[in-house]
């Protein structure tokens, strides 16, 4: 009995190991890794490539969670980064929105197009528009194999205007992009500090509950197994010692 409750403990322990790992991977890998700016005063298009998955710090993933792309895979929600402020009931105006800029995220997982390798998401900017910046996801889109749970009208944050000033897009029309300048490419290795530090804590967590399982189960055995004394001594009691 005891062999087969370690060996069923050990078993859980793995387990538990493996779902921490099964969990943490998946919120590390579903984002974009390339997005392609283009719009009015661009003379070729803005690509904006490192990591962009949810919670990093880089220029993509920060361009992402300001445009609602996550929210629009994933839905609104209080654990989505960067939701756009509010969805708008209906279209704006035209007139209101100002030039349009149309980004194209490259999103690996997501469902591709007939002739196309991967997924890609396409979302329409319009950072001068009247009262913000606003955006729309077109609905039709595929995301991780349904689609789009977000899409339409959103009113985004200031934050991504100043975004796409800083990858090059011209605040004003007539502007020209080059004279923006563009912020320097994240290191690979601290766009990805966040999620490695997520992992091992995730690990460290599952092997220190399967140790302290381990470590009960040998405790109790321990006390279950009856001792055993030597019986090297002679005794100072009983009839043998009454006879001596």
């Amino acid at each position: 009995m005891p062999r087969r409750l370690i060996a069923a403990t050990a078993l859980a322990a793995g387990m538990s190991i493996a779902a921490a790992i099964s969990l943490a991977t998946p919120a590390l890998a579903k984002g974009p890794s390339q997005a392609s700016i283009n719009g009015p005063g661009l003379a070729r298009a803005i690509v904006v490539s490192g990591g962009g998955e949810p919670g990093q710090l880089g220029t993509l993933a920060v361009l992402a969670g300001q445009t609602g792309l996550f929210t629009a895979l994933f839905g609104a929600g209080p654990d989505v980064p960067g939701q756009a402020s509010a969805p708008l009931r209906t279209s704006p105006p035209k007139a209101s929105l100002g030039p349009r800029y149309t980004v194209i995220y490259t999103v690996p997982g997501v469902t591709a197009r007939p002739g196309e390798q991967f997924g890609r998401i396409r979302q329409d900017l319009y950072p001068g528009a009247a009262g913000g910046p606003v955006i729309n996801t077109p609905p039709g889109q595929n995301g991780f194999g349904q689609p789009l749970q977000e899409t339409g009208w959103f009113r985004a944050s200031p934050g991504l205007t100043r975004t796409l000033a800083q990858v090059g897009v011209p605040l004003r029309p007539g502007t020209r992009a080059a004279t923006q300048p563009r912020p320097p490419a994240a290191h690979p290795a601290a766009a990805h500090q966040t999620g490695s530090r997520t992992v091992a804590w995730l690990i460290a967590a599952a092997a220190a509950i399967a140790a302290a399982a381990l470590a009960g189960i040998a405790l109790w055995w321990r006390h279950r197994k009856p001792a055993t004394v030597a019986d090297s001594e002679p005794r100072t009691s009983g009839p043998a010692a009454r006879s001596a």
